[in-house]
């Protein structure tokens, strides 16, 4: 039984940490380690939506910038598209859970709005994350500059040599002996 106390006091106690950390990455006016209110919740998710769109519209005018200025470059339009393409599902999720949010609070299901207001947190940061990665897209104009170009210089103060003429050096202590031929049946 002081088992099962101890659960139903640890278990609100860490909710309350964590939403309220939670809370407190999305928005100037909730402040950490203080309860979050519902009110507060739906302003933090409406928020969190606007960022997420703004992300996707950001890293859809990338996109749409390496269309036009390097068409060819497919290492950075497949990354560029890969990051708008989960940004994207980010934030129709992210739309969907605002919705759920103002139901179940409306409901005034706290379990299933803190819930929602979590996972929008976390759909926000990801498409954070996923917008910096955007800025780092590289292609193939980095990575492989232009043609590779190779030039050589001669030394001319090195002996020319003629590997197949009599004229070169031949060292006097080495004796070449060519065997004869031997006859083919």
């Amino acid at each position: 039984m002081a088992r099962r106390s101890w659960w139903l006091v640890a278990v609100p106690a860490l909710a309350a940490f964590v939403f309220g950390s939670a809370a407190a990455q999305t928005g100037p006016d909730v402040k950490a380690g203080t309860a979050v209110t519902p009110a507060d919740q739906v302003s933090a998710a409406d928020g969190s939506v606007a960022k997420i769109q703004t992300a996707a519209n950001r890293v859809r005018h990338l996109l749409d910038d390496a269309r036009k200025n390097s068409p060819k470059d497919i290492v950075k339009l497949t990354c560029l598209q890969d990051k708008l393409a989960q940004i994207e599902i980010s934030l129709d999720s992210s739309k969907k859970r605002a919705a759920s949010l103002k139901t179940a609070q409306a409901a005034g299901n706290k379990d299933l709005a803190n819930h929602e207001f979590t996972m929008l947190t976390t759909l926000r940061q990801r498409s954070e994350q996923l917008d910096a990665e955007a800025n780092q897209c590289i292609g193939e104009e980095i990575g492989f500059p232009g043609e590779t170009k190779t030039s050589t210089t001669i030394d001319p103060n090195i002996a020319p040599v003629d590997p197949g003429g009599t004229t070169g050096w031949i060292d006097p202590g080495v004796v070449v002996v060519i065997p004869p031929a031997s006859p083919v049946k």
